[in-house]
């Protein structure tokens, strides 16, 4: 009645007003009203609770428990009692929300969570909740087959890493053992793996490096065995003895006595060119003194080859300090005269020049004659070459060798042929001799007297 015909649903009443035994059921009833609606009936359908339990079975749920609570708090159905009492003792006013308890360790330990919404047709509250760890059981199946795959692929990744790691300090530990070997002098070319990364291309450049200081070495070697063969060459063209000297002296003094100039000059030029011949073993000299030198073999030749050359001086006096090697323009200068009046019906034309080029940093010593000029210029400093005058290209070689023991292979001789003229060159740094080295000389020309 106070629904005005709307249907009402009880909680579970006992039914004793039928024949036989009383039983438990919902009642749903409804008024029933004429067409002035007044009423006439009431309509009271008695339901089975058992309807609950089948439905709950027909969801096919096997964990899920269901607890169903009326509008006035009383106990419709419950799967499990003793989480519907729970759930009785901690119900709220809210009509819908997330529940989670325990179950007692005495009636087995497990732990619900779920959901509980109150309809507001019937004012029935239902709760429906799972035991955590069968929610979790797939979860964790997950996380197994998880941590399964990641120590696979842990394994899998130490197992790659080995191979990597073993492909890589292989070729490494061949370039440490080639190391060793290089410090003990073996500078064989270890074999390299036909490989296109990075290790490949660091293992022939390595290769390419052994084999470029082996051929430095070789290099070194060559240019010390080409040095002793120089200073051996040196050593076999010095005219070494003092008695030497000195009994030349004694011959200038007697032609000075019976008043023989033009033999004492001869003497006299000869004897310095001795003198300088026992300075070989002087490093360096000033230019000045080289020049010096020369001129008085120039006069030897000119008393020798009497209007057959004619010389001429072209010193530029800004480098008349540099330094050079001891005797090195004797060799040119004698091979102008020997190899460019041959041939010749007309006087030999030779120019000694010196001057400073780039900036004044490079000495650079010319000799030139106007002579015919050698059909081999360009093999006259060749280090192999067989035939000819040898003995002029020993003395040619061992000026440009000399020059490039000294300061290096950017420097020494070089052969040109310029409008009629056969230039010998000589390049050198400019540097100035330092005053012990002066000194020295000095005294080793005072001993020598």
């Amino acid at each position: 009645m106070k629904k005005k015909g709307g249907f009402v649903i009880t909680g579970v009443e006992k039914i004793n007003q039928f024949e036989g035994k009383p039983f438990s059921a919902v009642i749903g009833s409804r008024l029933i009203m004429d067409d002035n609606y007044a009423p006439l009936a009431i309509i009271a359908i008695f339901i089975s609770p058992d309807f609950i339990p089948k439905l709950v079975r027909s969801l096919d749920l096997p964990t899920v428990q269901v607890t169903v609570v009326d509008r006035n708090g009383q106990l419709v159905y419950a799967s499990d009692e003793e989480l519907a009492s729970r759930q009785l003792a901690a119900s709220s006013d809210r009509d819908k929300g997330i529940w989670e308890m325990n179950r007692s360790p005495v009636s087995g330990d497990a732990a619900y969570s779920g959901v509980y919404e109150k309809s507001a047709y019937s004012g029935w509250t239902v709760y429906l909740g799972v035991n955590r760890n069968e929610m979790l059981k797939g979860s964790r199946s997950i996380r197994n087959f998880t941590l399964g795959i990641v120590v696979a692929l842990v394994f899998g990744a130490a197992g790659l890493s080995w191979l990597l790691a073993r492909s890589l300090s292989q070729p490494v530990y061949r370039m440490i053992r080639s190391m060793r070997a290089v410090e003990k002098g073996d500078f064989t070319i270890p074999a390299v793996m036909e490989r296109k990364d990075e290790i490949g291309r660091l293992e022939s450049s390595y290769g390419r490096m052994i084999f470029r200081i082996g051929e430095l070495l070789h290099s070194v070697e060559e240019k010390e065995r080409q040095k002793r063969h120089a200073e051996l060459y040196a050593l076999k063209a010095r005219i070494q003895p003092h008695f030497l000297y000195n009994t030349l002296n004694s011959i200038r003094m007697l032609a000075i006595l019976q008043q023989s100039t033009q033999i004492a000059k001869l003497i006299q030029a000869l004897n310095k060119l001795l003198q300088a011949n026992m300075k070989l073993d002087s490093e360096l000299v000033t230019l000045e003194e080289e020049i010096r030198l020369l001129r008085e073999y120039a006069f030897l030749m000119d008393l020798r080859y009497t209007n057959v050359f004619e010389l001429q001086w072209r010193i530029d006096q800004k480098g008349i300090d540099a330094a050079v090697p001891p005797m090195l323009l004797q060799p040119i200068l004698e091979n102008a005269i020997f190899h460019g009046a041959k041939g010749l019906d007309r006087k030999l034309n030779v120019v000694v020049s010196a001057t400073l080029e780039a900036g004044g940093r490079t000495l650079v010593i010319d000799i030139a004659d106007d002579g015919a000029g050698p059909a081999d210029m360009y093999r006259l400093l060749a280090d192999h070459e067989e035939g000819g005058d040898r003995s002029a290209r020993i003395g040619l070689r061992n000026v440009r060798d000399r020059i490039q023991l000294r300061f290096g292979p950017a420097y020494g001789l070089t052969v040109l042929r310029q409008e009629g003229w056969t230039i010998m060159r000589m390049t050198m740094p400019y540097k100035k001799v330092k005053k012990e080295e002066e000194e020295d000389d000095v005294e080793s020309s005072g001993g020598g007297r």
